[in-house]
């Protein structure tokens, strides 16, 4: 009753009546700073803070300073800390429907702000075990750190201990404090590379992965997804932090998280799996932890070839091959999977090498589609069968194949995003894999009609070639789904690319019936052929710009490709019709047809023509804007076809040649080292032969000082780190030093002060004695006890 008492009375003027808000917070600030008692001061900022959020301003203004002060000075008293922390946190919480130029939440934090000591109070403060007192204050550097981030990254950067104090937090067993330094954490690390490297060594990945156990891993709740995002931020362009987390054998633990299948036994193939169900929650957490895995294995990356290789021999590389391929898991972790599958692959021949001799195990697509028809929504999806129950499968497969079925859509289930990273994962596949290239275009062989297993769909073709080759020449199913046409020319195309010998397989191949083998004609031409046919039936544009893209890369450098594409006159006018025309046909499909054909163009065409519609081509905006590998967002996703025309591998061969291809209209093809004289004499066949390995030399020159200028980058960029992290590390040092010279200080003046004391105490004996002589000689009377004093004061 006497808190409520004082409470009550600051509220009230002279003669008991009510005062103005102005006054009534002045006074509760006055007797915050100067009361002698505790409760008094107490009392005062409690009645602030029932104020404080609705008269912000006038409490903020009068009272953040001696609220600091006092948070300061009377730090070990729990409920005044907690009431202090509450103000303040009303006080800088930004009102989101305010400009931050008038936010008052931003003007009080740049005022605690602007003194490091304010921030450095703060850290000291989380090692009250209190659990208001550490709420309250994670919270309030939390909303100091949204506002300012940089400011207080550096406060924190350069205070002792202070990221030690934020990491203990993790071990706080009380999930809220423990989630709201997750939270903390992740807002600190961002774009922070020196903060980034200490949390790491603070033990930041042990710490994470052992909260992601005890969370049930991914099947665990949104603690397990902000993990993976504090993960994130301390490895994403972090060099350094890779390095640690794969020397700390972090990697090594990624599987256990995924999931194992279970060994294969007999001919049913049980599959663990399948027998997942599959909450939003873990589709959020699984993909979180996919797109971990490519933040360590990103292409051009100086760590990736080392992350490559750790995770395909601990297991990773295997499991995300059966999460891709062999799972009941939703489209969206499906094609995060194919994602990471592809970065893991993509430049490694031991890890392409592993692809190529894997076999996978894929449920019937009739038996699938029951349960996985609402796969792209990504939510709730359970599988209605148990972890023992028979799952019926087709017999093993080639995993290359079980990607192509995938891209051009064999499964008649998977959505484009998985099918556009599908499609991305066979072209890292194909990356720097000329063997891959030329076992692929072996098994180019259409399907025969009698296929034991025609009965299912899928397993009709016998090889992974001659299931891109139904998909890439069945364009009269266009209509519904073009994309059967454009990813498997894509794939193809990346079989053929810079591959002469995969160009010679494929010209080989014969399309046609079997029983009447005058009918049949070769690849090319058949291409060529449904090319015309498209045209003419006003097909989607994205099937004639696969077929235009897959004969640039055919014909481009091969003589007898071009040759051979030459031998039908109608070849010709294909190409020359859309070019010429003034409307009514796409520049990308006009951009194509130019590019693709050199010959007698100067004549029918002219040079300015020809120059115009590949600059159009170049100029389109999807040709522009490719991504650097194939993908489908959600939004393209949700509307019936998605905005994908072009790839980045075909879009960069076209920029790398598109100098030699402007070129190439007003030059003579005799003289170039692109062009074929098939009756010419030896020595014109030397030269350009020798002009086109002079071609390719230079070309390995301009990719070796583009990785050597990549390489200098990173090493600049690791020095400059290391610079940063030696220069915060001395600083600490000679702050360290400081402090102790200042005790030292301390401590010296302490005993000097120690000794004048004992002088002026021997002084003072001495003057005693002298007067109680005196006392004695004048006849004056000494009683025992002073003389036992006396006697006692001799001694000492």
């Amino acid at each position: 009753m006497e808190f409520l008492s004082r409470g009550y009375k600051g509220l009230l003027g002279e003669k008991g009546q009510p005062q103005s808000v102005e006054i009534t917070i002045s006074k509760l600030c006055d007797r915050a700073s100067n009361s002698t008692l505790l409760e008094d001061r107490r009392a005062a900022i409690l009645g602030l803070k029932g104020l404080s959020r609705e008269y912000r301003l006038e409490v903020g203004e009068k009272s953040l300073g001696a609220l600091l002060h006092i948070l300061n000075e009377d730090r070990a008293d729990i409920d005044t800390t907690k009431a202090i922390l509450e103000v303040l946190n009303i006080l800088c919480t930004p009102d989101e429907q305010q400009e931050p130029a008038v936010d008052l939440g931003v003007r009080f934090t740049d005022e605690i702000v602007h003194d490091s000591a304010n921030i450095n109070l703060l850290l000291d403060l989380l090692q009250e075990y209190d659990f208001y007192v550490r709420f309250h204050n994670v919270q309030l550097l939390g909303t100091l750190l949204s506002i300012r981030p940089d400011r207080v990254q550096d406060c924190i950067l350069t205070a002792p201990m202070g990221i030690s104090r934020l990491m203990d937090l993790l071990d706080d067993r009380r999930e809220i404090i423990r989630n709201e330094s997750l939270l903390l954490l992740i807002a600190l690390t961002e774009n922070n590379a020196d903060i980034q490297k200490i949390v790491a060594f603070e033990n930041a990945f042990e710490r994470l992965l052992e909260i992601i156990a005890e969370e049930d891993g991914l099947n665990g709740g949104i603690i397990v997804q902000d993990c993976m995002q504090l993960t994130h931020n301390l490895l994403r362009y972090n060099v350094s932090n890779q390095n640690f987390f794969r020397e700390t054998s972090c990697i090594q633990r990624i599987p256990a998280l995924l999931g194992v299948s279970l060994d294969y036994k007999h001919k049913n193939y049980e599959i663990e799996f399948l027998a997942q169900e599959w909450q939003e929650q873990k589709v959020t957490n699984t993909i979180a932890l996919l797109e971990l895995i490519r933040i360590l294995v990103v292409p051009n990356n100086i760590n990736t070839l080392n992350n490559q290789n750790v995770m395909a021999q601990c297991g990773v590389l295997k499991t995300v091959v059966e999460l891709a391929l062999s799972s009941n898991a939703p489209s969206s972790v499906k094609a995060h999977s194919l994602y990471a599958l592809a970065d893991l692959i993509r430049g490694n021949s031991s890890s392409q090498e592993f692809l190529a001799r894997t076999v996978v195990t894929v449920p019937y697509s009739s038996q699938r589609s029951d349960s996985t028809q609402n796969l792209t929504s990504d939510s709730n999806l359970k599988s209605n069968r148990s972890s023992h129950e028979q799952v019926p499968t087709l017999p093993p497969r080639p995993t290359v194949m079980a990607i192509i079925a995938v891209a051009v859509g064999a499964e008649h289930i998977e959505s484009y995003t998985a099918r556009a990273a599908a499609t991305y994962a066979f072209e890292c596949y194909a990356y720097n894999n000329p063997n891959a290239q030329v076992a692929l275009a072996s098994t180019l062989t259409p399907p025969p009609d009698d296929n034991p297993n025609s009965n299912i769909n899928t397993a009709k073709p016998q090889s992974a070639g001659s299931l891109l080759l139904s998909a890439l020449l069945e364009w009269e199913d266009s209509e519904a789904d073009p994309y059967v046409v454009w990813f498997s020319s894509v794939i193809f195309s990346h079989i053929l690319m810079n591959n002469e010998k995969s160009k010679e397989l494929a010209r080989g191949i014969m399309i046609g019936e079997e029983d009447n083998i005058d009918d049949h004609i070769p690849l090319l031409h058949s291409i060529v052929k449904n090319l015309i046919l498209a045209t003419r039936q006003n097909a989607d544009v994205r099937v004639l710009i696969g077929y235009l893209c897959v004969l640039c890369i055919w014909l481009w450098d091969s003589p007898h490709s071009v040759k051979e594409f030459l031998s039908k006159d109608a070849h010709l006018q294909i190409l020359i019709g859309p070019i010429t025309q003034s409307s009514g046909v796409d520049s990308r499909v006009q951009g194509l047809c130019a590019t693709t054909l050199q010959p007698i163009l100067l004549n029918r065409i002219g040079a300015d023509q020809f120059v115009n519609r590949i600059t159009r081509l170049r100029e389109s905006p999807h040709f522009k804007h490719v991504p650097q590998y194939i993908q489908v967002t959600p939004e393209e996703e949700a509307r019936r076809l998605p905005e994908l025309y072009f790839e980045y591998a075909f879009v960069e061969f076209f920029k790398n040649n598109y100098e030699k291809i402007q070129r190439s209209i007003i030059t003579d093809p005799k003289l170039t080292s692109g062009g074929s004289d098939f009756q010419g004499d030896h020595d014109s066949s030397m030269i350009s032969s020798l002009k086109f390995v002079i071609l390719t030399q230079e070309q390995e020159i301009i990719e070796f000082k583009e990785t050597i200028r990549q390489l200098a980058e990173q090493l600049e960029i690791q020095k400059s780190s290391s610079e940063q992290q030696i220069t915060s590390m001395n600083e600490e040092i000679q702050s360290l030093k400081q402090t102790i010279e200042t005790q030292k200080s301390e401590r010296i003046k302490l005993e000097k002060e120690h000794e004048d004391l004992f002088v002026c105490l021997a002084d003072q004996d001495a003057n005693i004695k002298k007067y109680r002589e005196r006392l004695v000689e004048l006849g004056a009377e000494v009683t025992d006890a002073e003389e036992d004093e006396g006697d006692e004061d001799d001694d000492e």
